[in-house]
């Protein structure tokens, strides 16, 4: 009976390294859930900024009249403050719509940053909103 008690006290005080093992399985997971977060929140922050500047630009167009150069000044002006680079930027006019809609559309492309997901997704991803607003007559 001795022997029975010693031989399995042995066999459950072996377990030193089972800390190791189970942190070194869960920490890859983590590491996905911690950079999937911090990538879908810089993703989420980006398209903000530009549904932001996209409005501005069309609020711009519709109070002062539809200068594309002003409101291309204005978006620029507002996505520099988010640190976002536009790639596109259009500007319709009320003159082509019945109704007398302006939409500005902005466009960019977010860069995921290298190996942050575990080297699994990389490149970019390409954001667009676009802001409607009718053209106020004077």
């Amino acid at each position: 009976m001795l022997a029975m008690k010693q031989f399995l006290s042995r066999l459950s005080g072996n377990q030193r390294g089972q800390a190791v093992v189970e942190f070194a399985l869960v920490l890859p997971l983590l590491l996905l859930l911690v950079f999937g977060a911090t990538e879908f929140s810089r993703a989420w922050l980006a398209m903000n900024t530009i549904s932001a500047a996209s409005r501005e630009g069309c609020r711009l167009a519709v109070v002062t009249g539809p200068d594309v150069a002003a409101v291309t000044a204005r978006v620029n002006d507002v996505c520099a403050a988010g640190r976002v680079t536009p790639t596109n930027i259009t500007v319709t006019g009320p003159g082509v719509d019945p109704e007398r809609r302006v939409t500005v559309t902005v466009e960019c492309d977010f860069q995921v940053i290298p190996g942050t997901i575990l080297g699994t997704f990389s490149g970019t991803i390409p954001l667009r909103t676009s802001a409607v607003m009718r053209h106020e007559s004077f």
